[in-house]
């Protein structure tokens, strides 16, 4: 595909994250021997299309459009998990500290016996 026919995609692209108010910026960049189709750099805000075929670099805005947005929904999720994984770290450090003073309190009874 000829460069400009390239840029003018990536144009139309950007035009509708404007439209839709997506704060991400696009680029197309086709790289056959990438495994991904795509994905959103959070570094710089931008989605970043590898397909080659322009029809599957469209599929893969709209399925990188998608995702950004469902973000905002499992962020919640998320969020309750870490919480949940921090709650039971605490929980089983607790538990480990008991069990390891009950071992030094055995083996200094079992020692006076």
């Amino acid at each position: 595909m000829a460069e400009a026919e390239g840029q003018r995609l990536t144009e139309r692209m950007q035009k509708l994250l404007d439209e839709l108010g997506v704060p991400l910026t696009v680029a197309w960049v086709p790289q056959s021997q990438n495994m991904k189709h795509g994905e959103i750099d959070q570094a710089s805000q931008t989605i970043l299309i590898y397909d080659v075929d322009p029809e599957e670099a469209w599929k893969t805005l709209i399925h990188e459009i998608l995702e950004f947005k469902l973000q905002d929904y499992t962020r919640v999720y998320r969020t309750i998990i870490n919480g949940l994984i921090e709650v039971l770290e605490k929980t089983a450090y607790a538990r480990k500290e008991e069990f390891l003073n009950f071992c030094i309190a055995l083996i200094e009874k079992a020692k006076r016996l």
